[in-house]
């Protein structure tokens, strides 16, 4: 990985696993990670957890040095890799619909949101935008407010704005007030938009589509 480069992820979620399958993902991870994925109803739900843990310490391994690698959360329930002296980047996952994606960087903070179009009434709207935004997308259409929504959760995933909910942080404001954050929209597929945010001197974002059985690799 080019050290410039901002590191995306990108795995379909695909078909239901077979049992083979499943067994083969899950004795890759800590019992408690286990644990916590068997709590899930919908079995996309629990498809999701199981290959969003995965791709997360697939991504990590190559900078572990064959360490262990403990996944924790801070203060504020946001996933980082536990003390370990090898690492001083950061990675951030979200999933939706038909995607799992994972951001990664070696230094600095990373956010990452990936959301599915669907339709959405003004009163949701109206929540989730500031009223800059909120008139900014009204009469644009459907993909322009998933595309600021997406905006607003990669920057408050980053941690760099902890004090805040997405819905409170106006991307007009941010984007003329935070010359340290660089941000990129691009699109999986045509309902699919994702935003990356960071916060270092990356000026590139490499993207990879992976499959399942890459991860077993």
């Amino acid at each position: 990985m080019n050290t410039n480069d901002i590191q995306l992820f990108a795995l379909p979620l695909g078909g239901q696993l077979t049992s083979e399958e499943w067994n083969a993902f899950t004795i890759m991870l800590p019992f408690h990670v286990q644990k916590n994925i068997r709590q899930y109803k919908q079995w996309q739900d629990r498809q999701r957890a199981l290959l969003g843990n995965t791709l997360i310490r697939w991504a990590l391994l190559p900078f572990m040095n064959k360490a262990v690698c403990h996944i924790t959360q801070d203060i504020y329930g946001r996933p980082t890799v536990a003390n370990h002296k090898h690492w001083e980047g950061d990675f951030n996952l979200s999933h939706s619909g038909d995607w799992i994606v994972l951001a990664l960087t070696t230094n600095g903070r990373v956010g990452i949101d990936v959301e599915k179009i669907k339709p959405v009434n003004k009163d949701i709207m109206h929540y989730a935008l500031s009223k800059q935004e909120f008139h900014m997308a009204l009469h644009q259409p459907l993909h322009a407010f998933y595309e600021l929504w997406t905006l607003k959760e990669a920057l408050f995933k980053t941690g760099l704005f902890p004090n805040l909910s997405p819905h409170l942080l106006d991307t007009i404001d941010i984007k003329t007030t935070r010359a340290d954050l660089s941000t990129q929209l691009l699109y999986l597929d045509q309902r699919h938009p994702v935003t990356i945010c960071w916060n270092n001197s990356s000026t590139n974002v490499k993207i990879t589509t992976l499959n399942r059985q890459q991860l077993l690799q």
